[in-house]
């Protein structure tokens, strides 16, 4: 399939009423392209920073390392890394708002690209028609059996889309603008004298034909006029740089609306400088930490027993790996968590870096300027 219509495929739009002509296509297809163009780069960053995610597992509160872990950190299925696996999903999910993960037999995790959903008012849904990579599943799935996330309401898309063409004809009287200021225009004067001479047709034909042709075709040219002609530039660079200006705005506020609409602040997108530090944890908070919410909550409740769930079994999708971390520059905060009662292989898990194989790594200090309440009261005496 052609990336075109792929592209075609996921940005679609009713059929309008009448005839369809050539400019009818063309401003779809520039529709398309502007819908993609602002959907990609907002979900592709959020996928990218899920990506990064490790998903910690816990048994009775212990966290382990086990073939669950290695499933959903490392190999997912046997075409796909975690990586890969992690941003197919957060696209599915994010533009489609639902995504479905179906297990085989032999533990491998797949996402459905297509698939029909049969749901009940107080039975788990039945998913049928499971397709992947060419592949139709013959089989039916239950919902206790499969991972399925719902990310928002269905009609989210759709505002975008009416959105986008909204855009895209603001667009369009820019890009007008933008070829009329493009090219050089001016207006020529020919006096009375310059018409009523008796080779006045020879002489226009002649300028008109090839004297303007040559000045306009060429970087560094000398225009030569004949006696009675005056020629008078009208449009100026100013105009070229404004029309530009305009298509790069309302391109940039279109990807913007897009980046809203997932709760991205919109200058992580459009290539702002101002507050990017605050905005990363607008970021952080207000749609990434959602989504792992989602994303833990389900795996929890799917790969575990509700018994096994109160006693402290747990899959949980760690937001604090997407940032990175200056080791220099962290130093105090590190030697406040040690102090706090970390141990060295905690912080380095935290770090991202790996444990130490020692006793010692995994010995938990605290220092002597922290006491209890009863302590303080007491003079700082336990046995007073």
């Amino acid at each position: 399939m052609k990336i075109w219509d792929w592209f075609k495929s996921f940005f679609t739009r009713p059929v309008r009423d009448g005839p369809i002509n050539n400019e009818t296509y063309r401003d779809e297809e520039s529709c398309i392209a502007l819908n993609a163009y602002a959907m990609m780069t907002v979900i592709e960053m959020i996928a990218g920073l899920i990506s990064k995610c490790e998903v910690h597992t816990y048994r009775d509160g212990d966290e382990v390392q086990g073939l669950e872990w290695a499933s959903l950190n490392v190999r997912p299925n046997k075409n796909q890394n975690a990586p890969e696996f992690w941003r197919e999903l957060i696209f599915r999910m994010l533009y489609y708002n639902e995504v479905l993960v179906i297990i085989t037999g032999d533990g491998q995790k797949l996402i459905a690209e297509s698939y029909s959903k049969e749901t009940f008012a107080t039975a788990e849904p039945i998913f049928s028609n499971v397709s992947r990579a060419g592949m139709t599943f013959s089989r039916s799935f239950y919902g206790d059996d499969v991972l399925y996330i719902r990310y928002s309401t269905p009609g989210k898309q759709l505002l975008l889309e009416s959105m986008f063409y909204m855009y895209m004809d603001l667009i369009r009287s820019a890009s007008k603008k933008y070829k009329s200021n493009d090219g050089e225009k001016g207006i020529l004067n020919i006096s009375s004298v310059a018409r009523n001479d008796t080779k006045f047709k020879e002489d226009f034909k002649q300028l008109m034909e090839n004297y303007f042709k040559s000045y306009f075709a060429n970087k560094n040219a000398i225009l030569p006029l004949y006696d009675g002609y005056t020629y008078q530039k009208t449009n100026t660079t100013g105009q070229y740089e404004n029309s530009v200006s305009d298509i790069r705005m309302l391109t940039n506020e279109a990807i913007a609306r897009a980046a809203q609409a997932f709760q991205v602040p919109a200058v992580l997108v459009t290539g702002e400088a101002a507050g990017i530090a605050d905005a990363y944890e607008v970021l952080l908070t207000n749609c990434i930490d959602p989504i792992a919410r989602l994303i833990s909550t389900e795996l929890t409740g799917k790969m575990f027993t509700p018994r096994e769930i109160t006693a402290g079994s747990s899959m949980i999708m760690d937001t604090t790996t997407i940032r990175h971390v200056d080791l220099i520059g962290s130093a105090a905060g590190i030697d406040k968590l040690i102090g706090c009662g970390w141990s060295h292989n905690e912080v380095r898990h935290a770090l991202g870096q790996h444990r130490i194989n020692e006793p010692w790594a995994d010995v938990h200090h605290i220092t002597k300027n922290y006491q209890t309440m009863d302590q303080a009261m007491n003079g700082g005496d336990d046995n007073a």
